[in-house]
Order: structure tokens, then C-alpha cells, then sequence
């Protein structure tokens, strides 16, 4: 019975020490939304539709893993499969070691270091300096689409 009682304690513990970034979802002025989707190690992961293509496209957010607060301007990348657009002549390695041949360099803005908030996500492909900027709304209590 001690038994049980102490496993139930470390597992509640568990949960709730757990940050729910993975909840976290952001709406594009297209309707798409973008996804908290998991940390690789300091670098968070967010994910979204791209407008072309049939995978999952991938923001990988240097410096957010594992953050919740005091949010503010990181430095990123951005991958998609082949099929969502024009490829770039050199391949990137993203952090979990997969090889993309359509990605570019990003910058994305929390408007609110500490809460709900909008995030601005500038884009360029591969490495040109050819910037657009997007940005994109917290959903809350809407659930992930």
C-alpha cells in the first residue's frame, strides 16, 4: 500500500512539473496553425502546415526549450520536405540529425516574454536575405487542428 501511495505521489509530480509548452498552438492568418511540438534539448520545436506539400513543416528554435517565461527574440531555422516548394543547393542536418533540402533561416518574436502571446516569425530561404515576416496569434482553449 506504502508502495502504491509513494509511485502515485512520483508520478502526479511527474506530470505536473512537466511544462505543457507541447499544448501551446499559434493561428496563421491562413487558418494553419503552428505547434509546440516537443524540445530537443535547448531547442525547441514547433511545427506547422505549409501551404504546399504534403509533411509537417518545422521551426527549429534555438535557445526555447524548456522556457515558459521571460520569452523574447531567438534565432531559428526552418525545414520542409522536397514537395512543398523549391529546394536549396545545399542540404541542412537539423538538431535530431535529419537531412532537408528545402529550409532557410528564421527569427521569431514573442510579443509577451510571459504569457499568451503572439509570435512574429521572419523567414528567408536557404540563405538569402529575402525576408518575409508572419505573424501568428495564441490559441487558447481551442484545441490543435
Amino acid at each position: 500500500m506504502k508502495l502504491r501511495t509513494i509511485l502515485a505521489a512520483s508520478i502526479l509530480a511527474a506530470l505536473f512539473a512537466a511544462p505543457a509548452m507541447a499544448d501551446e498552438s499559434w493561428s496563421l492568418p491562413s487558418g494553419n496553425q503552428i505547434v509546440y511540438d516537443r524540445d530537443v534539448g535547448a531547442t525547441a520545436v514547433l511545427t506547422y502546415q505549409p501551404e504546399q506539400g504534403q509533411g509537417r513543416g518545422q521551426i527549429f528554435v534555438v535557445g526555447l526549450g524548456g522556457q515558459s517565461a521571460n520569452r523574447g527574440q531567438y534565432t531559428a531555422y526552418w525545414v520542409e520536405a522536397d514537395d512543398a516548394g523549391a529546394v536549396c543547393p545545399a542540404a541542412l542536418v537539423d538538431a535530431e540529425g535529419r537531412m532537408w533540402r528545402r529550409w532557410g533561416l528564421a527569427t521569431v518574436v514573442f510579443g509577451n516574454p510571459n504569457g499568451p502571446s503572439a509570435i512574429s516569425i521572419s523567414q528567408a530561404e536557404c540563405l538569402t536575405t529575402r525576408w518575409r515576416t508572419v505573424t501568428a496569434r495564441p490559441v487558447e482553449g481551442g484545441g490543435v487542428r
